[in-house]
């Protein structure tokens, strides 16, 4: 999940009470999560089970937003900024903390402690340039962070192939998304665009569209759709229905053009309005 919305506090200590007394997530590493409960003891399990229509649901719903990203000023009335964070070290949201010129050591400190993700001065000349590419880069890291149960698995190594996910970024910069949910586990996003609109991005292997190339063929597809396939020029997109449920002969309408990952000749990317 992915969402770009802010709001602020003028007293750090209603925004303290808040964080400590009324925030909850309303997503967690734990709902990727599912134990076997057939097992005698789960605790001995490492298998990830997706709760992709939970996702699905949540990027649907208004209220799903996380805390990715918490920015405090240093100099703050009734407490100062380090001692804000101090309370709220616990809070797996990124944290960067907003200096002044005099003391920008003190945002150093406090990042070599660990006590913050990152920091920005007020004296830059770009502050609010600075201070947007500070957001842009935690909140990616508070993205892969909540979800690296799931970049553990092989499947889905893209999310951290360093040729990937420049393009992800860039296809967020430039289609204006504020949102965007996992909806398959083979490689599949849903993109929520600022203008209202929807986009998906479809991330496939060589080994897995070879399979479907296998399984077209099997199922009587046109030459055409096995070749395209074979080839990685095309990524099929069946919207809520799966493969199987669409006979292969009908496949070439459900076809798109696949860009080639420069520097990774294994992955293809398509995005489909």
């Amino acid at each position: 999940m992915y969402e770009k919305n802010c709001s602020s506090y003028n007293s750090p200590r209603k925004a303290l009470h808040h964080l400590l007394n009324e925030y909850h997530p309303a997503f967690t590493k734990a709902d990727l999560i599912a134990l076997d409960a057939t097992l005698e003891n789960t605790r001995t399990q490492h298998n990830a089970n997706i709760h992709i229509e939970k996702l699905k649901q949540m990027f649907q719903t208004a209220h799903h937003q996380n805390i990715s990203v918490l920015l405090v000023d240093y100099h703050m009335p009734e407490m100062c900024g380090l001692d804000f964070l101090k309370e709220i070290s616990h809070l797996p949201m990124k944290k960067a903390l907003i200096t002044g010129e005099k003391d920008y050591k003190i945002g150093i400190n406090a990042f070599n402690d660990g006590l913050v993700d990152a920091y920005v001065r007020k004296d830059e000349p770009d502050f609010p340039k600075q201070v947007q590419k500070t957001i842009t880069e935690l909140e990616w890291k508070y993205f892969i962070e909540l979800s690296n149960v799931v970049t553990d698995i092989p499947e889905f190594n893209y999310l951290k192939n360093n040729h990937f996910v420049p393009v992800f970024k860039q296809f967020i910069e430039e289609n204006n998304v504020s949102a965007f949910c996992l909806t398959d586990i083979q490689g599949g996003f849903v993109m929520q665009l600022r203008q209202g609109m929807q986009k998906h991005l479809l991330v496939r292997n060589k080994t897995q569209l070879q399979e479907l190339a296998r399984m077209a063929r099997e199922d009587g597809a046109s030459v055409e759709t096995i070749g395209n396939l074979e080839q990685g020029n095309v990524i099929p997109f069946f919207g809520d229905k799966e493969c199987w449920q669409v006979p292969a002969s009908e496949w070439g309408e459900y076809l798109h053009p696949a860009n080639p990952l420069f520097g990774d000749p294994n992955i293809a990317w398509a995005a489909i309005n």
